[in-house]
């Protein structure tokens, strides 16, 4: 692409701010993230806040360091005895029952994880009926933070390798391994963790009623042995909000979304657990259907859990696959799957969209219409805006996940992409019929009108029904009652 490269960071229109970063890093999979986290922690000085859909005090977080505590809650007590200045803020979405398993029991409550007093825990239920806070930031001292895909919660830990039955990948009172599960998150620094630091204080404030007032502390927590993906470059916020009585609606995350995918000219790669979202299937459709427009490769997983979710889902998946194939009248879409002989299920994880080597995107929003409109959600994009050393990091960042997905190395990734000059070409060169590999979305089976009806009704609505949807479900904020919730 050219080195004038077309703005597309449009604050107040398509992103909430774009904040400098000097240091920045794309951590692929659990195993780096929670070793950045951990570390980052440890250098923690007077903060830490954690905004996310779900949090468990016995994640595992395979740190390395000695003397450390092995599970989360024990992990956040402990750095708060041994600093008296250090404040930790958690908010966790006040899920309803249905999303009650594998949870655990209320932070303070009997049964729950006992935090200490200096760790302040709430339940947010500022949700319309329906609808979930889907956020993923963690903040340490203002100065650095983390925002993608994964929850400090059980189940989400891997390493890039996917080992089958890997014995680490197992939760605490466990025996058996979970499947393999991929995910990114992006570690940010100076600028963007201080716009970060705004919007996790801003669901603070929605979500308890009261400010949470976290001031630039000077101290730099960036872990020593996270080597920067990025070096100066611009990042862009991109929320996802509902509307409420009192606000409304913001819908950055659609609208960046459909500007990155008009502004393509080479390929779109996206990474994303669901794949349903109608306004951006319609985007895409129409760049397909261009004679020169971008190609486009999605890697999605095959299979979803629940019993709500897995047929639903699935079926609003191959409704726009379908539709998607039809506009692809010059051969230039490719939808793909990771697969690993010997496992029930691969869990992607993933919300990841990279645009021409010229765009960088990770949060927590799925290719779905709840995170266009329902859910609670915040993006992070990075331009290189014709730079070309941001642009050789984003090309790096395209060839380990491709590197990864079809388990050959990064240099037969580089390779085949310069002899086929294609993204598409590329992976179908690579992919394999045995062992882990990507494998192609070939049968779609019909879904049935009932369940796409139950699909946009229920489980993937683009919107709030309506003011009224505010009315709660009397159970959904038990917990931030239940006996011993701190706030």
């Amino acid at each position: 692409m050219a080195a004038d490269s077309p703005v597309l960071f449009r604050p107040g229109r398509n992103c909430y701010r774009v904040a400098r970063a000097h240091r920045a890093a794309l951590l692929i999979d659990g195993e780096a993230y929670l070793r950045a986290f951990a570390a980052a922690a440890l250098r923690a000085t007077h903060s830490i806040v954690i905004v996310g859909w779900d949090f468990h005090s016995q994640t595992r977080l395979h740190s390395s360091e000695g003397g450390v505590p092995e599970q989360l809650g024990d992990f956040l007590n402990f750095l708060v005895r041994r600093n008296p200045r250090l404040r930790i803020f958690i908010l966790a979405w006040d899920y309803p029952v249905v999303f009650g398993r594998g949870r655990e029991p209320p932070a303070g409550s009997d049964g729950g994880w006992q935090p200490h007093p200096r760790i302040r825990f709430h339940y947010d239920s500022n949700c319309p009926l329906g609808a979930a806070h889907h956020q993923k930031i963690v903040v340490v001292d203002g100065t650095v933070a983390f925002c993608g895909g994964i929850d400090l919660t059980l189940g989400r830990w891997d390493t890039t390798a996917h080992r089958r039955a890997d014995p680490r990948r197992t939760n605490a009172g466990e025996t058996e391994s979970y499947s393999p599960v991929h995910d990114v998150m992006l570690a940010v620094d100076s600028g963007a963790a201080r716009a970060l630091q705004s919007i996790a204080s801003e669901r603070w404030r929605q979500g308890t009623g009261r400010a949470l007032l976290i001031s630039d502390t000077g101290s730099d927590p960036w872990p020593a042995t996270l080597v920067a993906t990025f070096s100066d470059v611009d990042v862009a916020l991109a929320r996802t909000a509902p509307a409420t009585p009192a606000e409304q609606a913001i819908a950055e995350v659609e609208t960046l979304y459909l500007d990155m995918i008009a502004a393509a000219k080479q390929y779109i790669y996206i990474e994303s657990q669901y794949f349903t979202a109608k306004v951006l299937g319609e985007a895409l459709a129409a760049r397909l259907a261009e004679p020169h427009g971008p190609e486009v490769v999605v890697v999605l997983r095959l299979g979803s859990s629940g019993w709500l979710e897995a047929p639903t889902m699935a079926a609003l998946r191959t409704v726009l696959l379908q539709k998607l194939h039809a506009a692809d009248a010059h051969g230039r879409f490719q939808a793909w799957y990771p697969d690993m002989p010997g496992e029930t299920e691969y869990e992607l994880h993933s919300k990841l969209l990279i645009v021409d080597d010229e765009w960088l995107r990770v949060g927590s929003a799925n290719f779905a219409n709840r995170s266009m409109g329902l859910d609670t959600e915040c993006d992070l994009v990075i331009g290189a805006r014709g730079d070309s050393t941001t642009r050789a990091a984003i090309a790096a960042a395209r060839t380990t996940l491709l590197a990864e997905h079809l388990d050959v190395s990064e240099h037969d990734v580089q390779e085949a992409f310069a002899v086929n000059g294609s993204l598409g070409a590329t992976v179908a060169a690579l992919s394999k019929d045995s062992g882990r590999s990507l494998r192609r979305f070939e049968r779609l089976d019909e879904p049935s009108a009932t369940i796409v009806a139950l699909a946009n009704g229920v489980t993937d609505p683009e919107r709030p029904k309506g003011l009224n949807s505010w009315e709660f479900d009397p159970g959904r904020s038990r917990r931030s009652r239940s006996k011993g919730a701190r706030e």
